[in-house]
């Protein structure tokens, strides 16, 4: 329709209120609309009547952990490539309600503030006479995150967006921006400057005294990576893999799941023309990508196999999953049962695949990756021997773990929700959990400040509800696009947004959730920058 489009959801974890919070601004250079969060003078993701912006996290390998060694002779001072260097310290007095005030001692390296070993258990891989600091990008003396974060506000092209966003430092995002007439995404961030010879690649804990460990500043501004104007007219991302470089030029060693923008290639790439309302479809897309290659996998030996089961048996009910299973076509749809079934099946198989291996550790792994099982049933490198149960006597096979495992998801659907499978819902398992931070947990008060909506979607759908892993309750929708927005430069004033709860923290006011009915049915509200369209809307 001669004009660009937009769209972002970033993920976060859900809350009552939500932390995003709707807001015009009018500001010298003219009006800006989108998601704020209290506090930051700053429209984090929306547009004004020339650019959009949106964010995603990047996955950007900024933080650093150094074993720092301590003078043996002075416990004030610990060592550098250059000698023993003091400690910069510094006092500080936590006051606490009807008890004695308690005075802390912080200490600083050079590579950055000392953590307690406390900290995610880190004595326990500390030696005697050391301690762990921490080298971050958010710690720096020199943040003008705030400063880009305001001025791109002002930005008139996607150009201007690119150039204000150099000095932008922590936490990094990947930014995309769309003008009238073009798109571009950059990461955005200082990108640490890491020594090729750095023993352990910042993966690892490393000594603070080495040359070569040390950051040594950030990199420039152009090595980070970024996605102008492409070919083809369209740019995504969904914390995926976005650049394939070698140590120390890399991005991360963590990034999200690659199967949520494989489902988003596919729907860009179905259609010769897009919409505002398709890329409203695209965000509320709850197909799985991951469930339409792992069933005819793990299913592969169990389809309409056996012979007739009687009723009440294990194999009828095995059966009857199957069954329903096999005419699935991947929908994590709130309303179905074919989801739960297939969520609590990946589950019981990959508990069953590493508890052998693994034992206590395996409770770590409280999500399913769909990799592993993949790789697992096609047998890629030998990675079938997951399979074998390595405790007993005969060698199990990888479909007699599936078998296996749905019998076991079968037998924890039934104690929770009952035998009848074609009355189970997804929506009751993954439960959208708006908690309030403060009051959520108070007796009564909480029934009146949490927020539940059943929900579509899951790990690894781009409309997200990742879910909490965590029992009694694994997929609770606990992680989501507590903000939705879509942009039209063809229309600006068609352009949508919704948040996940409401306008108002209070929890008797009625708009401290009349947005979230909305969410939760994937709609929107206006969202222009004309007052008048703005009122005659509300």
């Amino acid at each position: 329709s001669g004009g660009t489009l937009l769209a972002n959801d970033p993920h976060l974890g859900l809350t009552a209120p939500s932390i995003w919070y709707l807001a015009r601004l009018e500001l010298a250079s003219g009006g800006v609309i989108g998601a704020t969060i209290p506090g930051v003078p700053v429209v984090m993701t929306g547009r004004s009547a020339t650019l959009g912006w949106g964010i995603t996290s990047s996955y950007l390998d900024d933080q650093d952990l150094f074993i720092e060694k301590i003078n043996p002779d002075n416990p004030e001072e610990y060592q550098t490539p250059a000698g023993f260097r003091p400690f910069v310290t510094r006092k500080s007095i936590i006051e606490i309600k009807d008890s004695t005030p308690i005075t802390l001692t912080l200490r600083w390296t050079e590579n950055g503030p000392v953590l307690p070993g406390s900290h995610y258990g880190l004595s326990t891989i500390t030696p005697p006479g050391h301690v762990v600091s921490l080298a971050w990008t958010a710690l720096s003396s020199k943040d003008t995150t705030m400063s880009a974060a305001i001025a791109l506000m002002g930005a008139q092209t996607v150009r201007d967006g690119l150039e204000l966003s150099e000095a932008y430092i922590a936490p990094s995002q990947n930014l995309t921006l769309a003008d009238q007439s073009d798109i571009a995404m950059k990461t955005i961030g200082a990108m640490p400057r890491r020594n090729a010879e750095h023993q352990s690649q910042g993966r690892l804990p490393s000594p603070g005294w080495r040359y070569e460990n040390r950051w040594q500043g950030r990199l420039p501004f152009s090595d980070n990576p970024h996605f102008i104007a492409p070919v083809g007219g369209i740019l995504g991302n969904t914390n995926n893999k976005t650049i394939d470089r070698p140590f120390p030029k890399h991005v991360s060693y963590v990034w999200g799941d690659s199967q949520r923008i494989q489902r988003w290639q596919r729907l860009m790439q179905s259609r010769q023309v897009h919409t505002r309302d398709s890329f409203i479809e695209a965000q509320l897309d709850p197909v799985s990508a991951t469930a339409r290659t792992l069933l005819p996998l793990i299913g592969a030996e169990l389809w309409f196999t056996g012979e007739a089961a009687p009723d009440g048996t294990a194999e009828r009910q095995r059966q009857r999953a199957l069954t329903l299973l096999a005419s699935w076509n991947g929908e994590m749809n709130e309303h179905l049962p074919e989801p739960l079934i297939y969520a609590a099946w990946l589950r019981a198989l990959q508990t069953r695949l590493i508890q052998d291996e693994l034992g206590p550790l395996a409770a770590e792994f409280d999500h399913v990756e769909p990799l592993f099982i993949e790789r697992a049933f096609r047998d890629v490198d030998g990675a079938s021997v997951w399979c074998d149960v390595l405790q007993s006597a005969p060698v199990e096979t990888c479909p007699d773990m599936a078998r296996l495992a749905l019998d076991d998801a079968l037998v924890w659907i039934g104690e929770k929700y009952g035998p009848a499978l074609e009355s189970l819902r997804w929506g009751a398992a993954h439960q959208a959990t708006h908690d309030h931070p403060v009051l959520g947990e108070v007796p009564v008060l909480r029934y009146f400040v949490n927020i539940r909506q059943s929900t579509s979607g899951g790990d690894n759908t781009l409309q997200r509800g990742r879910t909490s892993g965590q029992d009694p309750d694994p997929f609770q929708n606990v992680h989501s696009a507590a903000y939705r927005g879509v942009y039209d430069f063809a229309d600006p004033d068609s352009s949508v947004f919704v948040t996940s709860t409401g306008q108002s923290g209070h929890f008797l006011s009625r708009h401290y959730d009349d947005l979230a009915q909305l969410w939760r049915r994937g709609e929107y509200i206006p969202m222009s920058l004309d007052e008048n369209l703005a009122r005659a809307a509300s």
